[in-house]
C-alpha cells in the first residue's frame, strides 16, 4: 500500500495513535484560557526541554541543514547551526517571559504601549510568521513523503511514463546545452519541454502519495490532538517526539558510512574543501560575514518570536526551569544539526549523480539505505518533528488572535467560550499554513523568509526591555518600514517589467540593495554572500536608528504605566500567586525599589545588574557553545576508520 511495507505502515499507524490518545488525555485538563495557551504554567524542566527542543525542530531543520551541506559542503551546516551563538543569551531572555507573566506576546505590546494598532500589527505579523514556519515543516515532510513512496516503473500509467520518460529528455537536452552549442532542433525541444516542465505536464516521478495529498493529512492530524489539548498535548507529545527526533539525527549514518567505508571513504568521493565549516565567497554563501551577520539578524528577531511567551519559558513553573528548558532544549538541537550535517555529506558520496533536488535527499536516502519498517520509523520521526513544532505554534497563534484580537471585539464572554474560539483559530492558522506549503514548495525560500520576519517586532522588543524612552510612534514607524521592506516592497518589485528584465534584477527586487544601487553604489562587483550581508546588516541598523530618533523628538511614554512593566521585570516570580501579585505591586507603588538594581539609577535605561547565577550560567553556556563547535571540527576533519 502506498510503496510502503507492512512494518512501516504499522510503524506510522501505532505513532499516530499515541499522539491522539495524548491530545484526548490532555484535554480533560483544560479548564480556561491559561490552561489551554500556557499549560497552566506548570511544566518542569523535562517537560520544558523537550517542549524547546520540540518546537525549535521540525523536519525542515534536518532536511533543510543536510540539503545545504549536501549542496555548499559542511559550511552549510550554518543554516542551522547558526543559532548556536543566540543560544547562551536564551539564559538571560528566557525570565523575562516568566517574569512578564502575559500570556501572549500582543499581551505584552499592549501593556508596555498601551497601543491597540501596534498590539494589532503584532497579530498580524505573529499569523503570517506562524503560517510561514509550519508550512516550511509542512513542506518538508511533504517532500520526504513523496519521494519514499515513489512508484516503481511497472506502476506507472502510460501518461505517467512518457512524462518521466520525457524528463530524462529535457535533463539530457541540459546537460547537453551545458557542454555544447544545440541544434536548432534541439533547442526547439528544449524550449518545449522547458514549458512543459513548467505547466507540471513533465515530472521527474510520480509517487502514491504526493506533497499535495500528504500535506494535509498531516494537518489534520495536528488538528485533532492539538485542539484537543492544547499546550498541555503539545508538551507531552512533544516530549515523545523529541526521543523520536534524536533516533532521526542517527537513523540514516550508520547505513550510509558503512555503505561508503565509513570517514575514510567519504573523504576520499569528497574533497577536502567540502568539510570547511567556514566557506569563502567563490565556494558558496557562507563566508564569516555572512554567518555572522545571520547570528546578529536571528538574535535581535529571534526575541520576538510569538511563540517564545509560552515555549521560551512562559509555560515553566518557575524562573529556573524556564532556563534549563529554554537553554538545554535548543543546545540539544545544536548537537543533533551536526548529525543532520553529516547526512547531507554521507547522500552527497553515495547519491551525488542521482539526486537533482537538494529537498529530495533525505527521502531519497530513507528508501535506498533503509529497510521495511525502519522507513516507517524514519517517517515517524520526520512526522514527529514536524507536528512537534506546528503544535505549539498552532497553539501559540490562536491565543494572540483570541485574545489580543477576538477579546477586544468581543468582550465578557466564558473562559469556555474563549477556549472555543482558540481552537477555531487554530484550524484557521493550520488551513494558512498548507495553503502556503502547497503554493510554494521550496524549503530554502521559505526559510530565508521567516529569518527576516522576526526582526519587524524584535528591534522594538529588545529596546521596549532596555529603554523607558521608547514611544510608540517611534514602534509604529520602525515597525511600518519594516513590513515595507521585507515584507511588501520584496513582493511587488519583481512584478515591474523593469526590474524583472533588469540585467541586475535580483538587486533591484531587494529595497535596502535597490535604494544603494540608484545612489551609485557599485553593487554588481559584490559577491552574492556580500550582498546578502549588507542587505540582512540594513534591515537591523535601520529600524533601530529610527526607533532612537522618533523616540527622541516625541513625547516620553507615560512613567507611571511603565512601572508595571518594570515592576514585573525586576520582581522574581513567586510559587504563591497571592504573594507574588503583592511583590509586584509593592514596585508599582515604590517605584524607587526598581533603581536599586540598576546600572544608571535614575536613568531612561533598564541594565539590571546581573546576580552569580546569571552570570555564571551566561559563560557556562558559551563554554557548551564552544564545545559544540569544537565537535563540529572534529566530526568534519574525521578521517578514521
Amino acid at each position: 500500500m502506498f510503496g510502503l511495507h507492512l512494518l512501516d505502515i504499522l510503524a506510522i499507524l501505532l505513532y499516530f495513535g499515541v499522539v491522539v490518545f495524548i491530545g484526548m488525555m490532555a484535554n480533560r485538563r483544560i479548564k480556561n484560557e491559561e490552561d489551554y495557551f500556557m499549560g497552566g504554567r506548570k511544566f518542569g524542566k523535562l517537560i520544558s526541554v523537550f517542549l524547546a527542543f520540540g518546537t525549535g525542530t521540525s523536519s525542515d531543520t534536518a532536511i533543510s541543514a543536510s540539503r545545504e551541506t549536501y549542496r555548499a559542503g559542511m559550511a552549510g551546516i550554518w543554516i542551522q547551526l547558526l543559532w548556536l551563538f543566540i543560544t547562551p543569551f536564551y539564559w538571560i531572555v528566557a525570565p523575562w517571559y516568566r517574569r512578564l507573566r502575559v500570556i501572549t506576546g500582543g499581551d505584552y505590546f499592549q501593556l508596555r504601549f498601551n497601543s491597540k494598532a501596534l498590539t494589532g500589527l503584532y497579530v498580524g505579523f505573529s499569523f503570517l510568521y506562524l503560517m510561514f514556519a509550519i508550512a516550511v515543516a509542512m513542506t518538508a515532510i511533504g517532500k520526504t513523503v513523496e519521494i519514499v513512496t515513489v512508484k516503481p516503473v511497472q506502476e506507472l500509467t502510460v501518461e505517467e511514463r512518457q512524462s518521466v520518460e520525457q524528463y530524462e529528455e529535457l535533463t539530457q537536452l541540459r546537460q547537453s546545452q551545458s557542454e555544447r552549442t544545440l541544434e536548432a532542433r534541439e533547442q526547439s525541444r528544449l524550449e518545449e519541454l522547458s514549458a512543459l516542465e513548467k505547466a507540471g505536464a513533465v515530472k521527474a516521478r510520480y509517487s502514491f502519495l504526493n506533497t499535495s495529498v500528504a500535506v494535509p493529512v498531516i494537518a489534520l492530524i495536528i488538528l485533532f490532538y492539538g485542539v484537543a489539548g492544547g499546550l498541555f498535548a503539545a508538551a507531552w507529545t512533544d516530549s515523545l517526539q523529541g526521543i523520536l527526533i534524536l533516533l532521526l539525527s542517527m537513523l540514516l549514518l550508520p547505513s550510509g558510512l558503512s555503505e561508503i567505508g565509513w570517514f575514510s571513504g567519504l573523504h576520499e568521493k569528497i574533497p577536502d574543501h567540502m568539510f570547511d565549516l567556514v566557506s569563502n565567497a567563490t565556494a558558496s554563501e557562507y563566508t564569516w560575514y555572512y554567518i555572522l551577520v545571520l547570528i546578529v539578524m536571528n538574535l535581535v528577531g529571534v526575541v520576538a518570536q510569538p511563540h517564545f511567551f509560552a515555549t521560551g519559558g512562559g509555560g515553566a513553573k518557575d524562573e529556573i526551569t524556564a532556563r534549563v528548558g529554554m537553554v538545554f532544549g535548543n543546545f540539544l538541537k545544536r548537537f543533533t544539526t551536526i548529525m543532520w550535517g553529516l547526512t547531507g555529506i554521507v547522500a552527497l558520496a553515495l547519491f551525488g549523480d542521482v539526486i537533482k533536488d537538494a529537498d529530495m535527499i533525505w527521502g531519497y536516502a530513507t528508501r535506498q539505505l533503509l529497510g521495511p519498517g525502519f522507513v516507517g520509523i524514519m517517517i515517524a520521526c520526520l512526522l514527529a518533528a514536524a507536528m512537534s513544532s506546528a503544535d505549539a505554534l498552532m497553539i501559540c497563534g490562536s491565543a494572540l488572535f483570541t485574545r489580543n484580537f477576538y477579546e477586544y471585539i468581543v468582550p465578557g464572554k466564558s473562559e469556555k467560550h474563549y477556549v472555543l474560539i482558540g481552537r477555531l483559530a487554530s484550524v484557521a492558522l493550520i488551513v494558512g499554513a498548507v495553503a502556503i506549503s502547497l503554493y510554494f514548495n521550496n524549503i530554502l525560500s521559505l526559510l530565508k523568509y521567516i529569518w527576516q520576519l522576526p526582526v519587524i517586532f524584535g528591534t522594538v522588543f529588545w529596546l521596549s526591555i532596555y529603554w523607558r524612552r521608547l514611544t510608540v510612534k517611534a514602534a509604529l514607524t520602525a515597525v511600518g518600514y519594516s513590513w515595507i521592506m521585507i515584507v511588501l516592497l520584496p513582493g511587488i518589485l519583481p512584478e515591474f517589467s523593469w526590474v524583472a528584465g533588469h540585467a541586475h534584477k535580483e538587486i533591484l527586487a531587494q529595497p535596502n540593495l535597490a535604494m544603494l544601487y540608484m545612489v551609485g553604489f557599485d553593487l554588481p562587483s559584490l559577491s552574492k554572500p556580500m550582498l546578502m550581508t549588507i542587505n540582512y546588516g540594513l534591515q537591523v541598523i535601520v529600524p533601530f536608528l529610527l526607533l532612537f530618533a522618533v523616540s527622541l523628538v516625541t513625547a516620553p511614554p507615560e512613567r507611571k504605566r511603565l512601572n508595571e512593566v518594570f515592576a514585573r521585570l525586576h520582581t522574581p516570580v513567586c510559587a504563591d500567586e497571592n504573594e507574588d501579585r503583592n511583590r509586584v505591586r509593592a514596585c508599582v507603588n515604590n517605584p524607587q525599589l526598581l533603581e536599586k538594581d540598576k546600572w544608571l539609577p535614575g536613568s531612561n535605561w533598564e541594565f539590571i545588574r546581573p546576580d552569580k547565577k546569571s552570570v555564571n550560567g551566561f559563560l557556562i553556556c558559551i563554554a557548551i557553545a564552544f564545545a559544540i563547535l569544537g565537535f563540529a571540527f572534529f566530526i568534519s576533519r574525521l578521517t578514521f576508520p
